[in-house]
């Protein structure tokens, strides 16, 4: 008889993956890491702390890849088909995540298992197949070199089985391209920091997962009262009421983020760009989409009312066929960095790029760079190997993402290793043009205008991206009752301004750790903004007492495992998921000089528009890290942690482990440094 987990909705084990010596084994789940960490993102980040040699090369069979479900995913619930990849990122060198969504992590739930801890290297191409109790590998010779799609649509024809759910690597992971991601379910990217690069280099091809299995919660009928209560939170949040993101997805933002002035133009030179609308989700929707309006076709991960993956087709011209979806990001890496406001040929190199298996922020940026570069004067046209690599010129875009892909010549070698590699590897000045901090390319919001977004660009565990933070509150000015009691200044929540970043950021974080170890979507603690207590604190507003629900992801949590949380201790254990991906960065050699923005953001102010003349002043970012420091109890100086702090956390073991190599801060130098400033 299988013991049933102690807490409702984990699966209640780990599968082990030893690929050097073909080894499979199955493990129970730590009651400690759930109690602590939560699940996926935290769960994968403590394993990887606990087991990864800090000198483990990225891509030597050293190099652990962590796949992590949450506790609520696959069960009912908003937006609950999130899971977490976690590995030393190939691109960074640093701590790599990225989250995915669709319908493979409540699968693999289903299968009977919470996540999978994969190591070592293959002699030959194999795929993991998963079906309940039975787990093997087997062979993927005739997978290997193939795209996404086709590696997928030939699992489920192999095994008889449409509703196979196929985790997949393409072929520029397979040829070392240093940003390859990890596509589930055929459109779903874990795209950032190189995780699926990783996966490649162990001469893995897939993840092949069925579960016919079910999940239990530790309270059904408080369950079934939290859940109802959160659903209609979300149905009763203003911006969610105009279904505007369900009928264009997250290209919503393009045409707004314009408008407001911070849409990053032709590789960070502008934020307004001239053709924006050409490109924007209504242009998507009013082209390319199979269903009318209101509601235009679109594709969901499990248990969600927001389906923001747009689906579309081509149906005649030069790109006739190309059909799926597009995300904001992708919309701006290759549109407006590049300079192009030719849509159809934005959504075909977004297929392309998909289909090859590379995180489209990272190569659009990577393309812009060059650009920049060859219109400066230094990247000749030699150099570039026959490509007119100027911004706007869509085909040579298409045809670098080949080339990356390919590793093809020395521009496609080049391209291969992302911004900052490439520009150093190729010198004159190159990296004055770069935009990334710790070595991973940055998003598409321009941080001298978003300014939060910015500094939390400067203080991601993964490098220059906002899905740490994800503060899209500072870009919505009616919040401003809610910046002031939360953020302590109405500025929270206003472009441009700086009061009240610092702590909007702090919180921010926090949630963005809890709603990735739980397994749950961002856009409910982020875009949207329907949990805890957000609609409480409007409530307030409305004459005559008006009551607002809330996503209250502490009672959710609880009644889903059984582990008592408040909501003071669900954000400190996001605040501990934040600290632990510290300490796996300081071991990796991260330091306060690392919490940095590029220069130009520094340096070189927006050229037009509302915010002209706009940098983010060197002096307010300092004291903003220094507040930002006090509030996780990180030694200013340096940028490490204290013991105590980690102690205040529950992290003992993890501060006996700093302190003998050396890495924690000094109580006693730091006071010494404040005296003597």
């Amino acid at each position: 008889m299988v013991e049933v987990f102690e807490y409702g909705g984990y699966a209640g084990q780990l599968l082990r993956v030893d690929l050097t010596k073909r080894e499979i084994g199955k493990e129970p789940l730590s009651k400690e890491l759930c109690t602590l960490y939560i699940g996926g993102r935290g769960r994968d980040a403590k394993i990887l702390y606990d087991e990864l040699p800090p000198d483990a090369d990225s891509l030597s069979p050293d190099n652990m890849l962590c796949i992590s479900t949450g506790p609520v995913t696959g069960l009912l619930g908003v937006t609950t088909g999130r899971l977490n990849v976690a590995a030393r990122s190939p691109l960074t060198g640093i701590y790599g995540n990225s989250n995915a969504g669709a319908h493979w992590g409540p699968e693999l739930k289903y299968a009977g298992y919470d996540g999978i801890i994969i190591k070592g290297k293959s002699p030959k191409p194999v795929y993991l197949y998963v079906e309940d109790d039975l787990v093997e590998l087997r062979d993927a010779g005739h997978l290997w070199g193939k795209g996404v799609l086709e590696t997928t649509s030939t699992l489920q024809r192999d095994h008889g089985d449409p509703d196979l759910k196929v985790a997949a690597v393409g072929p520029a992971a397979e040829n070392g391209v240093l940003y390859g991601c990890l596509i589930f379910d055929y459109w779903d990217a874990a795209g950032r920091t190189g995780t699926g690069t990783v996966m490649a280099s162990k001469n893995l091809k897939a993840i092949a997962v069925r579960g016919t299995g079910a999940l239990r919660v530790a309270d059904p009928n408080r369950y079934m009262e939290v859940v109802r209560d959160s659903w209609q939170a979300l149905m009763d949040e203003p911006g969610f009421r105009t279904q505007e993101h369900a009928a264009l997805g997250t290209p919503v933002i393009l045409a707004v983020g314009n408008a407001q002035g911070w849409l990053p133009t032709r590789n960070f030179r502008e934020t307004v760009f001239e053709k924006a609308y050409d490109i924007a989700g209504e242009a998507f929707r009013d082209r390319f989409s199979i269903k009318e309006s209101p509601i235009p076709g679109g594709r969901a991960c499990l248990s969600c009312p927001n389906r923001c993956k747009r689906f579309g087709r081509i149906e005649s011209g030069k790109y006739a066929g190309t059909k799926g979806g597009i995300e904001f990001e992708t919309l701006a890496a290759f549109g407006s960095k590049c300079g192009i406001g030719d849509l159809e040929a934005v959504f075909h190199a977004s297929m392309i790029a998909n289909d090859l298996g590379v995180d489209t922020i990272s190569c659009g940026n990577t393309i812009a760079l060059f650009m920049e570069l060859h219109e400066e004067g230094i990247l000749s046209h030699e150099e570039l190997e026959g490509l007119d690599l100027h911004f706007g010129n869509a085909e040579a875009m298409i045809e670098m993402i080949h080339r990356i892909a390919e590793k093809k010549g020395k521009l496609g070698e080049l391209g291969a290793l992302g911004v900052r590699k490439a520009a150093k590897a190729i010198g004159r000045g190159a990296e004055k043009y770069t935009t990334d901090v710790k070595g991973l390319e940055t998003i598409g919001t321009d941080p001298r205008v978003a300014i939060g977004f910015g500094f939390g660009y400067a203080v991601a565990s993964r490098g220059s991206d906002h899905l740490r933070a994800h503060p899209v509150f500072e870009m919505l000015p009616y919040f401003r009752a809610v910046a002031e009691e939360l953020f302590g200044s109405k500025e929270a929540c206003m472009l441009g301004a700086f009061g009240g970043k610092v702590r909007l950021i702090f919180w921010h974080e926090n949630m963005a750790a809890v709603t990735d170890s739980m397994g749950t979507c961002r856009f409910m603690h982020a875009s949207f903004y329907p949990e805890y207590p957000i609609p409480e604190i409007m409530s307030k507003q409305f004459k005559g007492g008006k009551k607002l629900l809330s996503v209250k992801y502490h009672e959710w949590l609880s009644a889903a495992t059984g582990i008592p949380f408040t909501y003071e201790t669900l954000l400190q254990a996001g605040e501990r998921v934040v600290a632990l991906e510290r300490a796996l960065n300081t071991r990796f050699g991260v330091r306060r000089k690392d919490d940095t923005l590029p220069q130009r953001f520094f340096n070189q102010p927006v050229p037009s528009g509302k915010f002209k003349g706009r940098v983010f002043p060197r002096e307010k970012f300092e004291a903003m890290l220094d507040e930002y420091y006090e509030l996780r109890g990180w030694d200013k100086r340096t940028g490490l942690l204290f013991e105590d702090k980690l102690v205040e956390l529950g992290m003992k073991d993890v501060a006996e482990d700093l302190k003998r190599r050396g890495l924690l801060a000094s109580k006693a130098e730091a006071g010494a440094a404040k005296r003597k400033a």
